[in-house]
């Protein structure tokens, strides 16, 4: 018993003996043991560590510099299948070198004796950062995460495109798994672009420690996916120009694709460009990036912008349109709000081929972000108000398919709006691309009339003389508008004059309908016919300036009301061709006065004809002849100090010939009669009936009677003026006094 109890005891003692030794040799979390450290750092020893001094064989060393890559290499030499390997075989940072001049290098990061970079320049063995797990922190004297520790020693490799560098900690673009193979690496969010999306410190096969290839810009090419269309297009400068240099003396063969025209780091700040700009400190430096290579020096010098082009540096907003289309800050920079129209608004200098087919790739084309013929779908994306030109006699692939433009374009080739407009290379004048008529006077005039002339493509309706008065001034003629009028240069001037299109808009049809409302070769009315405004049955295009006239409407002048069945001399309704239509019309008129388009009376004046061509047994006013229709001839009176329109007293005197206003001359039917308004005290349109007149109305002047019968006749002229269609009552009220 006395013996089990000992060998129990002894059993328990040597429990605790051993288990006491076990917790003494338990290895410190940081070890400083002589033969821990040694096994590395002989140095390291107690003699050295602690003593502070040297050997007979090593002396000590005081100085705290990097150790040299041999002791790194001494076990991370590639013989084992790991991490190391890719250190030991493959590029990996500069070793053995100074930094670059200029590089501040934080005393955080030891150099050797020599001031060169060692691995323990940016590793140490003896701790790591506060970050947790090798896998990250690889022994790393300070975190790298977001690349954080490169950005310390490579601060001219940061500050994105400002400073002329590859956007860091951008999130827009995809990190393609293909690089991520390659031991590329994404920031703490997702797709974080950072130094190792592109570099790896060990390890890599490729210049400049990249994980992929530059040789076909495969790198680049595996994000920005979109731009792989560039290959083998005429952007492709290994092709079109391999002898091509950029900023940095490369050749496309050592450059790549994309680094013929971009440099990732020391470029220029807009779009990283690395080209020679042939302008430079330009306001527009987006243009200039296109002109470094399309201008007479330059690799396309082929391709020249000559002549007038698309305005561009304009803000589309401000212009009153809106598009799909990218506009651009200065710094060449997509923006929603506020940019301005530039070179790559229309163009993809990446992208032959909206549709990206390879098989349908073709110069003319031109880089264009959408199709351009036949239907013009870029045009139409930011001018929206002009797409209604389709379909009508103005889109000449369906009127006229073998008409060619300046640049021998047939309409199927150049596109629904190439047509008539050049985008590079056009007249001044709306960038026009036809031939225009040079005998016209107004540059508006010249380009509308190239077509619509005896030998123009619009023959059928070509515009001869007698037609409604251009390059006038409204303002002269004491009239205003709503409708646009032009300078000498075909731009819109409030106070500039009337064109062509003052009153047409060769782009719509028809003011009131959008859309394809009409089939070409359909016959137009004073409805459409690309008129601004509707002229029928209200005239409201002529109103626009002829404010002064709106008051015949609903009179017995409006023909709407009094003979809606009479045709004028173009064989139109009243409901056609609109109340003005009814009397006047604005082209083609044969020599008669005031364009005029209603009958024609018989009498010695011409003004008088024209009412007597209603007003006589014959005529659609029948029952309003009046029996003396005319004042004698050859008495003729000057109406000086009363010939100022606008004015109570105006009594206008027309050439018995021309009918043109005169100072001197015979009293006409229009002297006291304002065929215009009913009333001469009320400003107002009528009733809409057929009205019984009185001396105080029936389209009489204001104060007629007052004005010129009294400085011939005196007391007489009541009498004369009451009576002066009737000449048998007039006598007889004479004969009574």
């Amino acid at each position: 018993m006395v013996r089990q109890g000992f060998a129990a005891f002894i059993f328990m003692a040597q429990v605790f003996f051993f288990a006491d030794l076990c917790g003494a040799v338990e290895a410190p979390r940081n070890p400083n043991s002589a033969k821990e450290c040694a096994l590395c750092h002989y140095r390291w020893i107690d003699t050295f560590f602690i003593d502070g001094k040297g050997t007979d064989l090593v002396p000590y060393q005081e100085e705290k510099v990097a150790a040299k890559a041999e002791i790194c290499f001494s076990c991370h030499d590639g013989s084992v299948v790991d991490s190391r390997v890719r250190v030991y075989n493959d590029h990996h940072h500069p070793i053995d070198k100074p930094p670059p001049a200029g590089m501040v290098i934080p005393s955080i990061f030891p150099l050797d004796k020599k001031g060169n970079m060692q691995c323990a320049t940016c590793h140490t063995a003896h701790g790591v950062s506060s970050e947790m797990g090798m896998e990250r922190t690889i022994f790393l004297r300070v975190s790298n995460t977001n690349s954080e520790m490169c950005r310390m020693c490579h601060t001219n490799k940061a500050g994105g495109p400002e400073s002329g560098n590859h956007p860091l900690d951008s999130t827009k673009l995809k990190i393609s798994a293909n690089l991520k193979e390659h031991g590329a690496e994404e920031g703490a969010a997702k797709n974080q672009v950072i130094c190792q999306s592109c570099h790896t410190a060990h390890g890599s096969p490729f210049d400049k420690f990249l994980v992929e290839t530059t040789a076909n810009s495969t790198l680049c090419l595996n994000c920005h996916k979109d731009k792989q269309e560039l290959i083998n297009s005429p952007h492709d400068l290994r092709k079109s120009a391999p002898q091509a240099k950029n900023s940095k003396g490369q050749t496309t063969a050592q450059s790549g694709i994309c680094g013929a025209c971009h440099r990732v780091h020391g470029a220029q700040k807009v779009a990283l460009w690395s080209r020679q700009m042939a302008v430079k400190e330009s306001e527009h430096p987006v243009e200039d990036l296109c002109l470094s290579c399309h201008n007479e020096k330059g690799v396309a010098h082929k391709i020249l912008i000559k002549g007038h082009s698309h305005p561009i540096h304009e803000d589309i907003k401000k212009k009153g349109l809106s598009t799909t289309l990218p506009t651009f800050n200065k710094w060449g920079r997509r923006v929603l709000k506020n940019g301005i129209m530039s070179c790559p608004t229309c163009h993809d200098p990446h992208r032959i081929r909206k549709n990206g087919d390879p098989a349908t790739k073709k110069e003319k084309d031109h880089f264009l972000r959408m199709e351009a013929a036949p239907s013009s779908t870029l045009c139409k994306d930011c001018h929206a108000d002009e797409k209604f030109i389709e379909k009508t006699d103005h889109d000449l692939r369906l009127t006229s398919p073998d008409a060619k433009n300046q640049k021998g374009q047939r309409p199927v080739e150049s596109g629904l709006c190439g047509v008539c407009h050049q985008i590079h290379g056009g007249q001044e004048y709306s960038l026009w691309a036809r031939n225009s008529l040079p005998e016209a006077e107004g540059i508006g005039e010249k380009a509308c009339l190239g077509c619509h002339s005896n030998n123009g493509v619009a023959a059928k309706k070509s515009i001869t003389s007698h037609s409604h008065p251009l390059n006038v001034g409204l303002a002269k003629a004491g009239l205003e508008t709503t409708l646009p009028l032009f300078d000498k240069a075909g731009h819109k001037d409030k106070s500039g004059k009337i064109s062509c299109t003052t009153c047409h808009n060769p782009h719509r049809w028809d003011p009131l309908i959008a859309g394809g409302q009409k089939s070409a070769g359909d016959e137009g009315t004073s409805r459409n016919s690309f008129l601004r405004l509707t002229n029928a049955p209200s005239s409201q295009l002529c109103e626009d300036c002829h404010a002064d006239k709106v008051f015949i409407e609903k009179t017995d002048h409006d023909l709407n009301v009094t003979a809606s069945a009479f045709r004028n001399s173009r064989g139109q309704t009243p409901a056609e061709s609109g109340v003005c239509g009814s009397c006047h019309s604005p082209h083609n008129e044969k020599s008669r006065p005031l364009l005029w388009t209603g009958q024609i009376g018989s009498s010695h004046s011409v003004m008088d004809r024209l009412c007597t061509g209603c007003h006589s047994e014959n005529g659609i006013a029948s029952n309003k002849v009046p029996l003396a229709d005319s004042h004698p001839e050859d008495k003729l009176v000057t109406n000086i100090g009363r010939n100022v329109k606008g004015k109570p007293n105006y009594f206008p005197l027309y050439h018995r010939e021309t009918g043109k206003l005169v100072t001197v001359g015979d009293i006409s039917c229009p002297s006291c009669h304002d065929v215009h308004q009913w009333d001469p005290k009320r400003k107002e349109k009528g009733k809409g009936k057929n009205l019984e007149g009185r001396t105080i109305n029936s389209f009489l002047r204001m104060q007629t009677y007052k004005i010129m019968c009294v400085d011939c006749h005196g007391m007489d002229a009541l009498f004369r003026f009451k009576y002066y269609h009737d000449s048998t009552k007039r006598k007889k009220q004479r004969s009574t006094q």
